[in-house]
Order: structure tokens, then C-alpha cells, then sequence
């Protein structure tokens, strides 16, 4: 229509208007075949094509009372996939004198906070989370046995399906001196989560 009224109105400048009209179409189109080639997309991990282990059962990283276990998230399949967002951990054992472990998603001392994003995982590659936890409250509480973990069952945010199995990976941590209070990051791209 506007093309149509250029050409009407102004017979000397019809083919530049109409040039523009339709390069400014072009340039629309060009850019759109860009963005839709550039975002592939990725199913989203089936338990199957993951394997999950902690790097160090008793925190690999620590600083003034604060400590962190990263945990690795495989692709062992040959198929590239992806995952967005937090792990769900159940430690075993999470009870002790009627004060139960609670995880909170976020980030802590050492492995900070970071936005859950989709994190594209290939063959063979490796993405991660952090667990973080603190060793310095309810010291009156034993130092092993009641208090230590033995396994965190860790789930994933993995394709739905009615066989999906948790991982379950041995962790030994004093569960009363971290006041009951885990904190797991986002999952992340790489081996090692974002370290504050």
C-alpha cells in the first residue's frame, strides 16, 4: 500500500522508493533466517545419558569455616543435550535429635549464586553444581556417626519419564556443625561451579 502511493505520487523516484521498501523486506527476512539458524536447540538430558560424581566427598574447597563440594554432571551418550536449573539433594542420613537437613537453592561462600541458564552439554563433556555448607554451628554434636552423611541422592532436572533414576554419590559430611543447612547452586557449564 505505501509502496503503491509512492509509485503514484512520484513518478521520477518510483524505483528508488520501491528499491527501499523492498530492501528494508529483505534486510527483515535476512536477519530472521540469521537468529533462527544461530539458536539450535538442544532436547533436554535424558537420566540415561548422564553420569553424576562429587569431585571430593568431604569439600574441596574451604575458607574460614565454609566449605564446598563440586559436583560433575557427564554426558556419557553421544548425543548433545541440555539441562536448566537447580538439582534436588536428599542426604542420607538427614535426621539427628529431631532437626532435619535442609537444602536451599542459591550459593554460598564459596560456590556464589548464579542465575539458572540452559547449559548445552556434549559428548562427553562436563557441567556442574556446587554444594555449599558451614562447620562451625552445633559443635556440642557428635563429630561422626548420627551426624555424617553417607550418600546425597542427587535429581536432576532431567527429561520427564516414569523410569527416571536418581544418582546417588558418597558424600561424608558433618550435617550438625552446618547448623542442618546445605546450599546448592544452579548447574553450570564446566567442571568446576562459579567460585566466589
Amino acid at each position: 500500500m505505501i509502496a503503491l502511493r509512492i509509485c503514484t505520487q512520484l513518478h521520477g523516484r518510483t524505483l528508488v522508493a520501491t528499491l527501499l521498501v523492498l530492501s528494508v523486506f529483505a534486510l527483515r527476512a535476512a536477519s530472521n533466517t540469521t537468529i533462527a539458524a544461530a539458536s539450535t536447540v538442544f532436547p533436554t538430558c535424558s537420566y540415561r545419558q548422564l553420569e553424576v560424581a562429587v569431585a571430593s566427598s568431604s569439600g574441596t574447597y574451604s575458607a574460614a569455616g565454609n566449605h564446598g563440594s563440586p559436583f560433575l554432571v557427564v554426558n556419557i551418550s553421544r548425543s548433545t543435550c541440555s539441562l536448566e536449573g537447580y538439582p534436588r539433594l536428599q542426604t542420607y542420613p538427614s535426621t539427628y535429635k529431631s532437626k532435619t537437613v535442609k537444602v536451599f537453592d542459591g550459593g554460598g561462600m564459596i560456590f556464589v549464586s548464579v542465575k539458572p541458564k540452559l547449559v548445552v552439554i556434549k559428548p562427553g563433556a562436563t557441567a556442574s553444581f556446587g554444594l555449599d555448607f558451614g562447620d562451625a554451628a552445633d559443635q556440642q554434636d557428635p563429630n561422626a556417626g548420627p551426624c555424617m552423611t553417607q550418600s546425597v541422592i542427587v535429581l536432576l532436572p532431567t527429561r520427564l519419564n516414569p523410569y527416571s533414576q536418581p544418582f546417588n554419590t558418597t558424600v561424608n559430611i558433618n550435617f550438625c556443625y552446618s547448623a542442618f543447612h546445605f546450599v546448592v547452586t544452579a548447574i553450570q557449564g564446566g567442571p568446576t561451579p562459579k567460585i566466589g
